[in-house]
């Protein structure tokens, strides 16, 4: 269980509670806690250094979210994801923030318009960027925290907190599904350089970004609409096929079977 740097970021604001719960998720959702990991109360509250009170509760919240579950006989375990997990959210992503940027491009203002072309401009100047010490970076601004910032923004004149709340636990499992699949694909290929093979698709993701920013500018919700739709319907059908493929090479292939002798 490696929480030893998760755990050194430890405060009591705004509650110890949420300080864990957001340490652990970050662990789980940056692959440092992978898919089939136990996690024993006694043993991350030790890592902590608290009490086993904060831990539980911010299991359960954790639980809420999909991100560990509860198994018999195991405790709570951090849960895997399958194809059909990655399917089922983008199906939700792609309802949700249906109806979040149809309400939110009736009410965006100069201001939002601003917010939102800024973040792409960010991660524009990191693509620009060649530097190894980027890398981290641009894998969240293509999948991570910095691709959520964009889609928040865009959002957020929407005023539905609870519908946001919902896309953002969509998102955060979305990213949490690529990194495993990005790591997974080649995992002796550093992620700058299999991030250097796709810079064309990312300034077209980028792209998509800024038009559907425009469009929320001019209060055209339908054109809003059919953008987003195609953003996530294009991309996520090929992600999914991506991952599939993957999967499906991975398993083993089945045996023959031994002849059976009828003599």
């Amino acid at each position: 269980m490696n929480l030893d740097e998760y755990a050194a970021g430890l405060t009591i604001n705004p509650t110890m509670t949420d300080s864990v719960t957001r340490l652990l998720r970050q662990a789980i959702l940056r692959g440092a806690l992978p898919g089939g990991t136990v996690l024993r109360q006694e043993e991350v509250a030790r890592k902590f250094g608290v009490s086993r009170v904060p831990v539980r509760e911010a299991l359960l919240k954790l639980e809420g979210e999909g991100l560990v579950e509860t198994q018999p006989r195991r405790g709570v375990v951090v849960t895997a994801l399958s194809t059909e997990d990655f399917e089922e959210i983008l199906e939700m992503r792609l309802a949700l923030e249906t109806v979040a940027i149809e309400r939110a491009a009736q009410r965006f203002t100069r201001a939002d318009t601003d917010a939102a072309l800024a973040v792409v401009e960010r991660a524009r100047a990191i693509m620009r960027s060649a530097s190894e010490s980027h890398a981290a970076a641009e894998f969240e601004g293509r999948w991570g925290e910095l691709n959520w910032e964009f889609h928040q923004r865009l959002y957020a004149p929407a005023g539905r907190p609870r519908l946001l709340a919902a896309i953002d636990n969509l998102q955060q499992l979305f990213a949490r599904h690529m990194r495993m699949h990005i790591e997974q694909s080649d995992p002796m290929v550093p992620l700058q350089q299999r991030s250097e093979a796709n810079t064309l698709e990312w300034a077209a993701v980028l792209n998509e970004h800024e038009q559907m920013a425009l469009a929320c500018s001019r209060n055209d919700a339908a054109t809003a609409v059919a953008l987003l739709k195609r953003h996530i319907a294009e991309h996520g059908l090929e992600l999914v096929r991506a991952v599939r493929e993957q999967q499906d090479a991975a398993q083993p292939a089945e045996a023959p079977r031994a002849a059976i002798s009828r003599r």
